[in-house]
């Protein structure tokens, strides 16, 4: 498909890739409308090029599986404010990889980048964050 076809799925929310990026990641559209690139490890600004806007090769593709492996609720000693941080990662093989420790204001965002496997995530939480989770990213 064309980058046009392609722009109406990222606002739908899909993930797109060129089939010439040989899995080298995809984009997405984050809450703010810019498009983010992913390269199944870190978002960054996608930078639209001439060959990218006249390529006929952009095909849908499946967000990479991310799972919440643990729940950090901190306290701010000087403040008494409670932080709560999540710790995604990505398996392979049965290894887990890519990990990253993301605020509870950010887990909506990274649920644009990557698809949150709550399924998976239950496994390491308890009820309550996975309920707390499943409200935090419909938000």
């Amino acid at each position: 498909m064309n980058f046009m076809q392609a722009v109406k799925l990222l606002d739908e929310g899909h993930a797109l890739e060129r089939h010439t990026w040989k899995n080298s990641g995809y984009i997405v559209k984050d809450a703010k409308g810019k498009i983010i690139f992913f390269d199944h490890n870190e978002p960054t600004f996608y930078s639209l090029t001439t060959s990218d806007a006249l390529a006929e090769d952009w095909e849908q593709v499946n967000k990479d599986q991310w799972t919440i492996v643990s729940v950090s609720h901190d306290r701010e000693l000087m403040r008494g404010k409670l932080f709560v941080s999540y710790h995604i990662c990505t398996a392979n093989s049965g290894r887990h990889i890519n990990n990253h420790l993301v605020d509870k204001d950010e887990l909506s965002q990274w649920s644009r980048y990557v698809h949150l496997d709550l399924a998976n995530s239950a496994r390491y939480l308890n009820k309550q964050d996975v309920a707390t989770i499943q409200n935090t990213i419909s938000a």
